[in-house]
């Protein structure tokens, strides 16, 4: 028993260690707290950040609208469209009740140009995503996501030649 465990837990940490997202964990209201992922693709020739959200009650709008501001107040806005919607049941046992915990996950991708993306690396120091039933809003003291996203993007754009 103890092998599966620790077979798991080393399988579980190589997932994390190798994982293509950047991300973090918001907790404005005490209900309505939010896990963000970013990620960075290339599509074609185009290149997108995909956004996913992990809450109780907020989804991406239809047609959502992202804005950045960086350390060296450039403010960049991109334009996306949801590409899913999704939600998990699960339960909480106390005592001899039951509690419904739901996870709702919505996942949006914002086209973005290089030269915008060039801009990431000066660091992100605000970032809003128009969402229902409310903006999520989250301004950072230091660089949390843009360095690592710009990283993401190199990545990205080194895999045309690394094939």
């Amino acid at each position: 028993m103890k092998k599966l465990f620790l077979t798991l837990v080393i399988a579980l940490t190589a997932m994390a260690a190798s994982a293509q997202t950047v991300g973090y964990t918001y907790k404005a209201l005490a209900a309505e707290g939010c896990s963000m992922k970013y990620s960075v693709v290339k599509q074609d020739s185009s290149y997108y950040i995909i956004a996913t959200v992990r809450s109780d009650r907020m989804i991406f709008l239809k047609e959502s609208t992202m804005k950045i501001r960086t350390f060296k107040n450039d403010v960049i806005t991109l334009n996306g469209v949801v590409i899913g919607n999704g939600s998990e049941t699960g339960g909480v046992v106390i005592g001899n009740m039951v509690l419904p915990v739901t996870t709702i996950s919505s996942s949006a991708q914002f086209a973005i140009t290089p030269e915008q993306m060039e801009k990431f690396n000066d660091g992100v120091c605000k970032i809003r995503l128009s969402m229902t039933p409310m903006d999520h809003e989250r301004t950072f003291k230091k660089d949390k996501i843009g360095s690592k996203l710009y990283q993401l993007y190199l990545k990205a754009k080194s895999k045309d030649d690394d094939f």
